[in-house]
């Protein structure tokens, strides 16, 4: 049996990651996928990646899934309409229902059985050693929350807070149960913060790399362009789901904020497609390269907003700006926790304070 490479970068789709691949075969997989919408935009990856003459066999890979079966066949045959033929005569669906297994057009066999039981191991065990996986609706809701107190925008209420992070009710409660301590309590099931969170917010720091997908870019040339050539390029791309962050997001809050020589860029990244493209990167420098290491210098740092708005700052002359607690984030994570302190106090309709 040929061997699986898991999280494998597919050259022919830049920026894309198949989660796993074996021999002439891409795997993708949804974990438990209950929006169509999900559905629709795995079908767009598996046609991009089954562009290439090498690949013989797409197969999204569905554990557990809470869309009907009636459902899955339609969108099925809705993806047939819109995609070549040539395409479409490579891609497959599995699925996995109570340790059953099913698949469009057809179930899989015994052999591929084996090959989907270790695909769902890997993965299990790669979003069980992501944080973010099991307690991202209680980190969107804590960061929500931090935004409303920050722009001093009042109690919310436990709708709002759904649909502004995407996340359902029995989660929305949890974060809300979670964070008792830090809130005032309204009538009508309205909150907001009291105070500024500190052990949440601690934690959050921890695992901020994971819950915001980070991804870090280093100039190996010897040249690095400067941040203000990174934001002329970045204007140049006409992009809305793109914000600057880091400093310059946080002097845009807080253009008293003492800051002198940082080199590093922070953008965000609005998102819900599980694949991020990061080919614009290479129109910004091709000289970037993705580093996985922490210690090596980053001249580009980019961190993904997963819930359904934004919430960036439009601009009239220039890029959007990420939302100040995105750029809050990037103080801490560039290690200025003076300047953290200073842009938390700078927000001072509540004498906010870190």
């Amino acid at each position: 049996m040929t061997d699986i490479q898991f999280d494998r970068l597919i050259d022919h789709v830049p920026g894309f990651r198949a989660d796993a691949v074996q021999g002439d075969t891409i795997f993708e997989v949804l974990v438990e996928p209950r929006d169509a919408r999900r559905l629709r935009v795995a079908f767009m990856d598996m046609a991009r990646t089954a562009t290439a003459d090498w690949v013989r066999r797409v197969v999204l890979v569905l554990d557990g899934p809470g869309i009907t079966q009636s459902r899955l066949l339609g969108e099925w045959e809705a993806a047939r309409s819109v995609l070549k033929s040539a395409l479409y005569s490579k891609l497959s669906i599995a699925i996995r229902s109570e340790s059953t297994w099913t698949g469009i057009p057809e179930s899989p066999d015994s052999r591929l059985v084996a090959v989907l039981e270790r695909v769902l191991l890997r993965e299990s065990a790669r979003t069980r050693a992501h944080p973010q996986t099991g307690s991202s609706g209680y980190y969107e809701v804590l960061r929500l929350l931090m935004l409303q107190w920050l722009r001093g925008r009042g109690p919310t209420t436990t709708q709002w807070l759904m649909q502004a992070t995407g996340s359902s009710y029995p989660t929305v409660a949890r974060a809300i149960k979670q964070l008792d301590e830090h809130l005032k309590r309204y009538p009508a099931g309205k909150v907001e913060l009291d105070h500024f969170p500190r052990g949440p917010w601690a934690r959050l720091l921890v695992v901020a790399d994971d819950v915001r997908s980070t991804i870090r870019f280093t100039d190996r040339s010897g040249q690095p362009r400067s941040p203000e050539s990174l934001l002329r390029r970045l204007h140049q791309l006409k992009r809305d789901d793109i914000a600057v962050g880091g400093i310059w997001g946080a002097k845009h809050y807080h253009p008293d904020l003492d800051i002198v020589g940082n080199a590093r860029f922070d953008l965000s990244l609005h998102s819900q497609h599980r694949k991020v493209d990061y080919s614009f990167v290479k129109r910004l420098d091709p000289a970037l390269e993705e580093t996985r290491s922490t210690r090596e210098s980053a001249s580009l740092v980019i961190h993904t907003v997963r819930r359904p708005e934004s919430f960036f700052e439009r601009s009239t002359d220039g890029p959007p700006w990420a939302d100040p607690v995105e750029c809050l984030l990037d103080l801490h994570e560039a290690r200025l926790e003076s300047q953290a302190r200073d842009f938390v106090a700078s927000f001072n309709k509540h004498g906010a304070s870190l």
